[in-house]
C-alpha cells in the first residue's frame, strides 16, 4: 500500500495559544497514514482550499518551470512535476510564492548538503533515533500526525547534526504524500524528562536554522503544534521563540501542562496509550527507516509522490 512510495498551563496558567481545535466525533472518518489514494472529500478540499483544478495545475507547473528556467541557478535543472506541485499546493497556486520558497530551499540545500545524506544502519538502531515518529492513524481531518518525545534524544549518542537530519529526512519524505500536501501536519512534542544537556543546543544559530528551514524553505503546512509537559527550560525557550513567529503559527500552537488535555484535540484511537489514547504501537509505520531508504534518491530535481 505504501508505494514509496512560512516565511510568506502550570495547570491553567500556561494558556493555550489558540482557539481549541474540536475533535471530530465520527470515527469512520479516521484513515490510516498508509493510504494510496485521495478520498473524494479531500479532492474537493484540494480544489476549494488550495485552488487546484486540473487546468490550473497543468498551467501552474508550466509557469513555475518558466520562472525556474530564467533563474541562473536552476535553468539547467529538470524538476519533477510532483516536486513542483508540493510548492504550488503549499502556496495555494500562487506561482511567484512557490518559486520564492523553492529558490530559498535550493540555496539551503546547496549550503547544507551533508544534511541530505541518508543515515547508516547503525545510526537508525540507536534508541535516540526513535524520538520522532509518524503515528499510524491520521486525524479525522486527514492530517498526518507526528509525535516527538524529546527526552529520548541523548546528545551523547546521537549528535545534534543527526538530530537535524532526522527532522529533515522525516519531513522531506512526508511532503511526498499527497494527503499531507493537501491536509497538512499536526505535530505533538512532549518535553517531559528533557534536561539541560539538550536545551544547551538551543543557540540563536540553531533556532534560526529551525525557523528558516521550517517556515521559509520547505512546503510544510503546519495545522497544529501541541507542546506537552512544559518545564522551566521550555518556558525560557518559548519566551524567546514566540517573539519571532508569525501570528499564523502562534495561533496554531497549543501548550498543555496536563498531557491528557490533548484528548480534546484528537480521538483516542489516534493517540498512544501513554497519552490516554488507544494506540498500542506508535512506531507501526516504521517511517524513519523507510524514509531513510527513499532519501538516497532525493536529489535536487525532487522525487515523485508516494502515489
Amino acid at each position: 500500500m505504501f508505494r514509496w512510495m512560512h516565511c510568506d498551563s502550570d495547570s491553567t496558567s500556561l494558556l493555550i495559544m489558540s482557539i481549541r481545535s474540536p475533535v471530530i466525533g465520527n470515527e469512520e472518518q479516521e484513515l490510516p497514514f498508509d493510504i494510496n489514494y485521495i478520498p473524494e472529500i479531500f479532492l474537493r478540499k484540494c480544489e476549494e482550499e488550495l485552488n487546484e483544478t486540473p487546468e490550473r495545475k497543468k498551467q501552474s507547473i508550466k509557469d513555475l518551470r518558466n520562472l525556474l528556467s530564467n533563474e541562473k541557478t536552476t535553468k539547467e535543472i529538470c524538476f519533477h512535476d510532483d516536486y513542483l506541485v508540493q510548492y504550488l499546493r503549499h502556496s495555494k497556486y500562487n506561482t511567484n510564492q512557490a518559486f520564492g520558497r523553492l529558490r530559498k530551499f535550493l540555496i539551503f540545500r546547496k549550503k547544507e548538503e551533508k544534511l541530505f545524506e541518508s543515515f547508516s544502519d547503525e545510526v537508525l538502531v540507536k534508541p535516540s533515533a526513535n524520538f520522532l515518529t509518524v503515528l499510524p492513524k491520521r486525524s479525522p481531518d486527514g492530517c498526518t500526525v507526528v509525535l516527538g518525545q524529546l527526552s529520548k534524544w541523548n546528545p551523547n549518542e546521537l549528535p545534534f547534526e543527526d538530530l537535524q537530519k532526522v527532522f529533515l529526512i522525516t519531513f522531506l519524505q512526508l511532503f511526498r504524500d499527497p494527503m499531507t500536501q493537501i491536509n497538512g501536519i499536526k505535530s505533538i512534542y512532549d518535553f517531559a524528562g528533557t534536561y539541560f544537556e539538550q536545551f544547551k543546543y538551543s543557540t540563536p544559530k540553531n533556532l534560526y536554522f529551525l525557523y528558516h528551514v521550517a517556515l521559509c524553505c520547505v512546503p510544510g503546512r503546519y495545522k497544529e503544534i501541541h507542546l506537552l509537559n512544559p518545564n522551566s527550560g521550555f518556558r525560557l525557550l518559548w519566551s524567546i521563540i514566540k517573539r519571532f513567529l508569525p501570528d499564523k503559527i502562534i495561533e496554531r500552537v497549543f501548550i498543555h501542562s496536563d498531557a491528557k488535555d490533548i484528548l480534546n484535540h484528537f480521538p483516542k484511537s489516534v493517540l498512544p496509550v501513554q497519552y490516554g489514547g488507544e494506540l498500542l504501537d506508535m512506531h507501526a509505520t516504521n517511517f524513519l527507516q523507510r524514509a531513510n531508504i527513499e532519501q538516497v534518491e532525493n536529489t535536487v530535481v525532487g522525487q515523485p509522490n508516494f502515489f
